[in-house]
């Protein structure tokens, strides 16, 4: 699947993405309830992808494909991109099953 910024890499990676993920924050006593995403989950998920060599920033949900806030994790060739939103409690909560992996093009100079 083709994406405005490179090509989606395939559902194995995505999956093992999500499970270290996951490790990570149960590791971190976040359990199976990701709420409090800004606060409390995404500044540990950007200190994984740090740990891994990644560049992270914050997109608003203005600039962002998925119209959702979302952690963008950088490692080229990587993307990793984590939306989160809130739920209908008015909580944030981080999706990960929403996580996508992507492959960055190399633009050749003109």
């Amino acid at each position: 699947m083709l994406s405005a910024l490179g090509i989606e890499w395939s559902l194995p990676m995505k999956v093992e993405w999500i499970r270290r993920l996951e490790q990570f924050l149960e590791g971190n006593d976040f359990g199976k309830n990701w709420d409090g995403a800004y606060q409390d989950a995404v500044p540990m998920l950007r200190q994984f992808f740090h740990r891994e060599g990644f560049d992270t920033h914050i997109m608003s949900e203005w600039e962002s494909p998925s119209r959702h806030a979302e952690l963008v994790a950088t490692k080229h060739p990587l993307v990793v991109r984590i939306p989160w939103a809130e739920d209908y409690n008015g909580k944030s909560l981080v999706d990960l099953n929403s996580l996508e992996v992507q492959l960055q093009r190399h633009h050749a100079a003109e």
